[in-house]
């Protein structure tokens, strides 16, 4: 909110950033983390962003925690949910891959 400039290992050290990498691994683990999102249920995906936002900025409350655990129930029961915890198991890519 101030403007100030920082590093990366200070960025990292706050908690803005997730990881530090050299110049010469970045591809890599940009295409890491890009394959990742692409390997997801885009249901998931979907289900993920709604529950950022419909908790930020809350207290972290019974209710809260209550809800948050019956959405991430909710999308594991869930058609795609289920066929990604059996193409896991028969270690297969998931239909929304194919």
């Amino acid at each position: 909110m101030t403007a100030e400039r920082f590093d990366a290992q200070e960025a990292h050290r706050i908690g803005f950033i997730h990881e530090v990498v050299t110049a010469d691994v970045l591809d890599a683990k940009v295409a890491e983390i890009t394959q990742a999102l692409v390997n997801a249920s885009p249901q998931a995906v979907k289900a993920c962003k709604r529950l950022v936002q419909d908790v930020a900025q809350q207290d972290i409350t019974p209710a809260l925690i209550a809800q948050t655990v019956q959405g991430i129930a909710d999308i594991r029961s869930s058609e795609q949910g289920k066929e990604g915890v059996q193409s896991f198991l028969q270690k297969r890519k998931p239909s929304w891959m194919i």
